[in-house]
């Protein structure tokens, strides 16, 4: 009698040692990232504009904040606004803000903000234009090391929102809007 010698399946053998390490490492991140990219970011992003609106807009969570004072003071037609008084309204946004130093430059339809917080200086740029009564962010994109914090779409979507909503409580309406270089000018009815 002859005894069938079963054969075992052949183990797949595990990358191991450093590369094999490294590569578990590499997938973990990867994972990381993306969940971050996908659940975290627009989170974040959608808060730091509520905050930021808070402070210029008012919300139930706020009583006192400047862009309702801003608007019912524009009179109804063009305004003309340049970039020296855009900056001069900064000029103390660090007490108001947790950033250093923060400035606009207005240059062929698009305001560009430089914003220095925590030591690191990071820009935001965005065109706009009006669609039915509403003021409309044209390509809002965010540079340097807030860019990989915040998604400059759900950023610009909060503030955006808030300045509507405040133009729509104190029943004023953007008709047009345009930046020319050092010059924003908005009509108003």
């Amino acid at each position: 009698m002859r005894s069938s010698a079963r054969r075992l399946p052949a183990r797949r053998r595990e990358p191991s040692g450093c590369a094999g390490q490294l590569i578990r490492l590499s997938v973990g991140l990867l994972v990381i990232v993306a969940l971050y990219l996908l659940l975290a970011r627009p989170q974040l992003s959608a808060a730091l504009g509520r905050g930021i609106a808070d402070l210029i807009a008012p919300s139930p969570a706020t009583a006192e904040a400047p862009l309702p004072e801003l608007i019912a003071a524009l009179p109804t037609g063009e305004v003309t606004v340049s970039e020296a008084e855009i900056n001069g309204y900064l000029a103390g946004i660090e007490q108001a803000l947790p950033v250093e130093s923060a400035s606009v430059r207005l240059i062929a339809n698009r305001a560009i903000i430089t914003v220095r917080a925590y030591g690191m200086t990071s820009v935001a740029s965005s065109g706009i234009t009006v669609r039915d009564g509403r003021v409309v962010p044209i390509d809002p994109q965010i540079e340097g090391p807030l860019a990989a914090l915040v998604s400059a779409s759900d950023l610009s979507a909060a503030l955006n929102e808030r300045l509507n909503a405040e133009l729509l409580r104190q029943g004023r309406q953007v008709v047009a809007a345009r930046i020319d270089d050092g010059i924003l000018t908005i009509v108003l009815r």
